[in-house]
């Protein structure tokens, strides 16, 4: 199995890609092959059992996505994103990598043709949801983001839903909660 894993140099990316080496597996699958992707040359794992391979580019950048899928992973985690108060601060960028970057990514599986349909899983965030928020939040609480980040996220998620429907891909969208980064930049 091959695993491509964007955003591999973030914090939730390289743990993922460490937990990926130690098991050798996902699922009841073995990995055969790991690509990690960032905007800046993610560590590849100490002593992994299978080829690893690191990519540094800008994966919102028209062409981009096309390169990434030409191996066609089998799985593919995209975890890469600008985080709620950049994405708040720098408009255009948040919209540019949260949403173009991601319905790049959609199409480029799409229009891959030959029966290509990975396993997508999307990570999104809490942020799609928008205060007051009830003890649990169930599947009929309303998307009501509050900030841009949050209607990039939920914009994501139904272009997800939607390729998923339409049968371009097999996604699985996972709300991540407030995770607190390290200072500085990547």
């Amino acid at each position: 199995m091959h695993i491509l894993v964007l955003g591999a140099a973030g914090m939730v990316g390289r743990k993922l890609c460490e937990r990926l080496s130690r098991d050798g597996r996902l699922g009841k699958s073995d990995i055969t092959k790991l690509t990690m992707h960032d905007v800046v040359e993610p560590k590849a794992p100490e002593r992994a059992g299978f080829a690893v391979e690191t990519v540094s580019s800008d994966f919102a950048v028209p062409g981009a996505a096309e390169k990434l899928i030409a191996g066609r992973p089998d799985v593919i985690f995209h975890l890469a994103a600008i985080v709620s108060g950049e994405a708040e601060l720098d408009f255009d960028k948040g919209y540019r990598i949260n949403l173009d970057g991601t319905r790049m990514l959609l199409d480029a599986v799409r229009l891959a043709g030959g029966g290509y349909k990975p396993r997508v899983v999307f990570t999104s965030s809490i942020a799609v949801f928008g205060a007051p928020f009830p003890d649990a939040i169930g599947d009929e609480f309303f998307h009501t983001p509050l900030l841009s980040y949050g209607a990039q996220k939920a914009i994501g998620e139904l272009l997800l839903a939607d390729y998923s429907r339409r049968g371009f891909l097999d996604g699985i969208g996972i709300r991540l909660p407030t995770i607190c980064i390290r200072p500085g930049l990547p």
